[in-house]
């Protein structure tokens, strides 16, 4: 998963939780933009393969991918979009729940957790998960409150346990769940889904997978002329076999070989004469 923000920062980051998000001016959009160049349903954006991509919708005013009009584009990390004349960054997976840029170090270091809403209403909003054990329910002095009439009021406790996430039912009425599992008590990894009655979220830790995302590699440089020339002065070490008689280079035979040769045509033509004299002095 993905977060998407607006680059004037307006609002809080956005996760991309859907197959199909939809981006536009009217209400019924999972990313509503209020703005007279956004269409109705201007774009989508679609995850195939746990790639990201931003489909145009035929807007009026286009989407746009790093200044270039695009029709259908996969997204990459430091991607900015544009969506008629509202401009969107594509967040550094570094970035999913810090918000700063971390270096690999201090992300070990500085590890954090969140759920992620995937369903109803909730979805995309994100919950962060403190370092100490953390109840999640209705109640309002729980440490993560989702007020949601359907959950117990303490539905559950869960605590960081090194690169898990340690899940405890607290006796609730309608089931703690990891995976679509029900559970009294387990052990939850980054990517798993959680569920506390209705309430499915995504667990993001330091291994999960935006943390692996691909991101953009500079392009190699060009190879400087003597570095080209000690390229093409090197000889080749790989052999070809021979494709079609043009392509054949046949050894070349040795004087004896030819002599030899020579004596085999001239019998044979010799051969050739007297049967012809034969035949013909018979007759």
């Amino acid at each position: 998963m993905l977060k998407i923000q607006f680059k004037d920062k307006h609002r809080d980051p956005i996760w991309v939780v859907e197959k199909r998000y939809t981006i536009g001016s009217a209400p019924d959009n999972h990313l509503v933009i209020d703005d007279n160049s956004v269409s109705s349903l201007h774009a989508r954006l679609i995850t195939q393969d746990n790639k990201l991509f931003l489909k145009d919708n035929n807007s009026a005013n286009g989407c746009f991918v790093n200044d270039q009009r695009v029709t259908q584009k996969q997204l990459l990390p430091g991607d900015e979009i544009r969506i008629g004349n509202v401009s969107l960054d594509i967040l550094d997976p570094r970035e999913s729940i810090t918000q700063a840029a971390l270096t690999d170090e201090q992300v070990a270091a500085n590890a954090k957790w969140a759920l992620v809403a995937d369903s109803s209403w909730l979805a995309g909003q994100e919950f962060l998960i403190p370092s100490k054990p953390a109840i999640i329910g209705r109640g309002s002095q729980c440490d993560i409150t989702l007020p949601g009439t359907h959950l117990s009021r303490q539905h559950a406790e869960i605590t960081i346990k090194g690169k898990n996430l340690l899940v405890k039912d607290l006796a609730s009425a309608n089931g703690t769940y990891i995976n679509d599992e029900r559970v009294n008590e387990g052990l939850a990894s980054p990517g798993d889904r959680l569920r506390f009655d209705v309430y499915s979220f995504r667990l993001i830790g330091p291994d999960n997978d935006p943390n692996r995302t691909r991101v953009r590699r500079p392009r190699k440089a060009s190879l400087t002329p003597v570095e080209r020339k000690t390229v093409e002065d090197t000889p080749k070490q790989w052999k070809t076999r021979p494709t079609s008689p043009g392509n054949r280079i046949e050894p070349e035979k040795s004087t004896g070989s030819k002599i030899i040769a020579g004596f085999s045509l001239l019998l044979g033509l010799t051969v050739i004469a007297m049967v012809l004299y034969i035949v013909l002095g018979a007759k």
